[in-house]
């Protein structure tokens, strides 16, 4: 397979526009060197037909890790020994960018702490426990082509690849007993000749390239000046934040990280994939076996005067600079021979743990696989993580047929459907007024929203126990909270509201012991949707359910005296996206005063810029696994004098230890992306009469907070109501506010498969009644496997009441095949005549919705099986990408209709904010972004 065929499509663009405009990116100088063999479509339809087993693959590995020092004479002593146990959640199924549980026992305690581990600065801890993703297998029995080696293994920085010194000759690197004559040279790795751009050279260097799946070699150096990989970056904040981790052992020898593993899709030049084998390398830093003498090299390569052996053994014994669990101090240099930075050195590298990875086949295998045009089905994001497991099955089975989910706004979609412009659409409610010609509704999932979040407890842990009620997010949406002094100094209207969420008297009683910020915008509002969605329509439909919300939107105070910001006073809800109404600008003194220039040179709507919504909803998924601020404020490097620099930049990743980030997503991404979700309330509201003091102790003993697993959207599908008229399912609020809705979670939402009964091609009719056969039976099967139901999605079968769900959608299946404008009815009972099919031949005018439960479908799909209850299964923590894409260009020929709504569809959020798209291309696939010559420096610290 080709480097561009691997690229992502946003990628592709990019290569495509660069390439017609005759310009070359930065940092992408290289050395070409063998290109491998395009991977064949049959061994890509292989490696879908093979992966049988649905299993998550826990390892667990241990090993004996040693540090030895060699003396004058040769003789060597062990001065560090450690047995470390690793622990990794999940090694089989895997996809882009799903988090693996990582723990580990054992291991040297880190010193110099940083504060993010997923950084550069972490190669400065001392004995850090390091994470990275390899491409390769670890062993002696494949082709050394094929195996991991430190050229192969993943680094988002120059700086991580490359050490000098302009102090001394011999640095630690210099004296490792186990490296080899090269590896000790006093310009190891250095390219030939030496790039003009890298400068004049240092006392020592040692270069490390990095080799990409397609053979390229990138050379590195000081700030990528011979090249790096397209997906490199010296910037802070732009793209993915790296998944090379610098791990902290504690003091009693253990840690634990979140590791999130990439593959072709989110990095193509690492190439990880269901073909191309990697592999997680641990590599429990001890420090380098010093052997400055050079007692195991030959004589030729050993320090020309005892006086420089002498030097080199001493700078690699060097004492540490942190003792174990210290903070990293600015200024300080830590123990080269004992820190990060030397991940690569043989010493380090010997003592590596090495744990196989095995990917699940991507959504992209389709295109390579099949050369047939796909049907192309197009709306809610809701439905991304089945379909992007669904996709790969259909593609690669001879029974089926290659389909695409496009993802648009649900209400577009439906409107399109409507107008004859697409043949498909998933959404979750019917039209306001209806359809106006015959388009069946058939379910295909119960799903939901969740808040998501990324919370850290007084002690600097991860926060997993969050509660909300819809008042708070009521607060959250409508930016009453002034988060910063200068809002609350100069907005009259909500001065006088707790400064941030997490000092509101609400939240602290649902949530007691979090720290609380008095100054901090993204504890201030709630990451949400400017483009429409159902989702959105739905999480206003539990505000405006809820008695004490809708008091507060009113404005009405709550019990502790906060006000709704007035721009939003009696707000009409539900809305499909959120309105920004605010327009508080910061008064002429901060303006003029050049506390900030970038806003300065462009005021706006304050507030705005805080909520600062978004029109993807990858890029909220994307914050709240990266715990990212979408605040808008930051001016990191505005200088007034130069005003291509003053331009407003989201605040980006927030240190571990002190995060704070709270957004909407689909349900399903909190299991596909290792996300928390927040339990929301449930049930009757619990207000009682008298003070703040009992209004708060019953907000938290008085009421029932319920989380998205199974039983909280099993409890919530059955109060469902049935509109006989539609001939479908919505979400009735005041049923889940009843008592009987104590138990179920408010979020829920079912996802429906919006499909013409007349109009439609014969083939494209007899497809989607496939597809609806296929999703109500197989589909339903819950698993890791391509073709199975991935975790966040309650499956439509008997065990969970969802038997008239899946029926319902096997009958709408033959009335899409027969195409005579019949949609069945809730209640087949109604449509099926004697000796009819009930597809429409023979039906009655019956208007169902009784409640029976349907017949099970007698005929299945090609390719499918009665779907297994998997009641109770525990959620299993995955992450992929779907290949739905988010782009108004993805799909060529596409009626002018079908584009202008989507435009529609974002236009709130394209229009609003003219950093957007900065923001959407960053959360974005990244396999075309290019490293900024002179982004900082990519040496050794000590300089003259």
């Amino acid at each position: 397979m080709t480097r561009l065929r691997k690229l992502s499509f946003a990628g592709a663009v990019v290569v495509l526009a660069v390439s017609a405009l005759g310009l070359q990116a930065p940092g992408s100088a290289a050395v070409p060197e063998t290109s491998p063999a395009a991977t064949s479509a049959a061994n890509l339809a292989k490696a879908a037909a093979t992966a049988t087993t649905g299993t998550t693959g826990a390892v667990t590995k241990t090993k004996t890790v040693t540090r030895e020092m060699f003396d004058a004479d040769g003789n060597s002593q062990v001065v560090d020994q450690n047995k470390v146990t690793l622990n990794v959640s999940a090694t089989t199924n895997l996809r882009g960018r799903q988090e693996l549980n990582v723990t580990w026992s054992g291991a040297h305690p880190t010193g110099g702490l940083v504060g993010d581990v997923n950084s550069a600065a972490g190669t400065n801890e001392e004995y850090p426990f390091i994470l990275m993703e390899c491409r390769g297998v670890d062993s002696n029995s494949v082709a050394t082509s094929k195996r991991i080696s430190p050229q192969t293994c993943w680094t988002q920085t120059s700086s991580e690849r490359f050490v000098s010194d302009y102090n001394t000759s011999y640095p630690a690197w210099r004296s490792d007993a186990f490296a080899t004559p090269d590896e000790r040279a006093k310009y190891a790795g250095q390219p030939s000749p030496r790039p003009s751009a890298c400068g004049s050279a240092a006392l020592s260097e040692h270069w490390l390239p990095f080799v990409a799946e397609d053979g390229t070699k990138y050379a590195g150096g000081s700030v990528g000046c011979a090249g790096v990989a397209p997906e490199s970056s010296d910037i802070s904040g732009s793209g993915l934040p790296s998944n090379t981790t610098y791990g902290i052992t504690g003091t009693n020898g253990r840690g634990s990280v979140q590791f999130s593993v990439w593959t072709e899709d989110e990095n193509a030049s690492l190439g990880c994939s269901s073909t191309v084998k990697c592999t997680l390398v641990a590599i429990p830093v001890e420090g380098v076996s010093c052997d400055g003498y050079g007692t195991q090299e030959p004589a030729a390569d050993r320090p020309d005067t005892d006086a420089h052996a002498a030097v080199a053994d001493q700078n690699c014994r060097a004492a540490d600079a942190y003792a174990p669990g210290a903070n990293a101090v600015a200024g300080t240099v830590s123990n080269e021979a004992t820190s990060g930075e030397l991940w690569w050195a043989a010493s380090n590298w010997r003592n590596r743990i090495s744990v196989p990875l095995a990917f699940a086949v991507s959504p992209n295998v389709c295109s390579v696989v099949s050369s047939a045009k796909p049907l192309t089905i197009y709306g809610s994001s809701l439905l991304n993580e089945a379909t992007a497991q669904w996709q790969p099955k259909f593609c690669t089975d001879d029974k089926l047929f290659p389909f695409i989910h496009v993802q648009t706004a649900d209400s577009a979609a439906r409107t399109l459907v409507q107008g004859g412009s697409i043949e498909a659409a998933f959404s979750s409610r019917a039209p306001d007024g209806g359809f106006t010609k015959p388009v069946v509704q058939a379910p295909v999932a119960m799903t939901g929203f969740a808040i998501g979040y990324v919370i850290d407890d007084a002690n600097g842990q991860r926060y997993t126990k969050l509660r909300l009620d819809a008042r708070l997010l009521a607060k959250l949406l409508t930016e009453s909270y002034p988060g910063d002094a200068l809002v609350r100094d100069n907005h009259a209207g909500i001065g006088a509201n707790p400064m941030t969420i997490t000092t509101d008297p609400e939240f602290i009683a649902l949530n007691p012991g979090l720290p609380q910020y008095t100054s901090r915008e993204a504890a201030a509002v709630l990451l949400t949707l400017s483009s429409d969605a159902d989702m959105v329509y739905a999480m206003t439909s539990y505000i405006n359910s809820d008695p004490d919300a809708r008091a507060f939107l009113d404005g009405k105070a709550d019990p502790w005296g906060m006000v709704v910001n007035p721009s939003y006073k009696g707000i009409s809800l539900p809305v499909y996206s959120w309105p920004l109404l605010d327009n508080f600008t910061a008064p002429p003194a901060y303006i003029q005063g050049g506390n900030n220039p970038c806003y300065s040179y462009s005021p706006g709507p304050w507030m705005q810029l805080m909520a600062d919504p978004t029109a993807l909803i990858s890029t909220i998924v994307l914050n709240m696994q990266y715990a990212i601020s979408n605040v808008q404020l930051s001016c990191p490097n505005g200088n007034p004098e130069d005003i291509s620099t003053l331009k407003l930049s989201t605040e980006g990743r927030q240190n571990p230890g002190h995060r704070f980030v709270m957004g909407i997503v689909p349900l399903s991404s909190v299991s596909r992306y290792g996300l928390t979700a927040a339990a929301l309330h449930a049930g009757p509201d619990a207000s009682t009469a008298g003070d703040s003091a009992s209004r708060a102790a019953a907000a938290v003993s008085g009421t029932s907070y319920v989380s998205g697993d199974d039983a909280g959207l099993s409890a919530a599908a059955t109060l469902l109501t049935r509109d006989k008229a539609a001939k479908t399912w919505s979400v009735d609020y005041d049923k889940l506010r009843s008592a009987k809705g104590t138990t179920a979670y408010p979020g829920t939402l079912p996802v429906f498969a919006d499909v013409p009964t007349s109009g439609l091609p014969k083939k494209d009719a007899a497809n989607l009644a496939t597809f609806l056969n296929y999703v109500a039976t197989t589909g339903q099967t819950r698993g890791l496997l391509n073709g199975e139901l991935p975790p966040g999605y309650l499956p439509l079968t008997k065990a969970n009441g969802l038997a008239d769900f899946a029926g319902y959608t096997v009958r709408a299946a033959a009335a899409v095949k027969a195409q005579k404008g019949f949609v069945p009815s809730l209640n087949p009972a109604d449509d099926v005549v004697a000796g009819g099919k009930g597809d429409g031949s023979t039906a009655n005018s019956g208007d169902g919705g009784d409640g029976a439960t349907p017949n099970a479908p007698s005929t299945p799909a090609p390719g499918t099986k009665t779907p297994t209850a998997n009641a109770g299964q525990s959620p299993v923590a995955v992450a992929f990408k779907t290949a739905g894409d988010h782009s108004v260009l993805g799909n060529v020929g596409v009626p002018l209709a079908i584009l202008l709504a989507l435009v529609l569809g974002f236009a709130g959020g394209l229009l609003r904010f003219s950093g957007e798209l900065r923001t959407a291309a960053a959360a974005g696939r990244t396999a075309f972004r290019r490293a900024s010559p002179g982004a900082g420096p990519g040496g050794r610290r000590r300089k003259p």
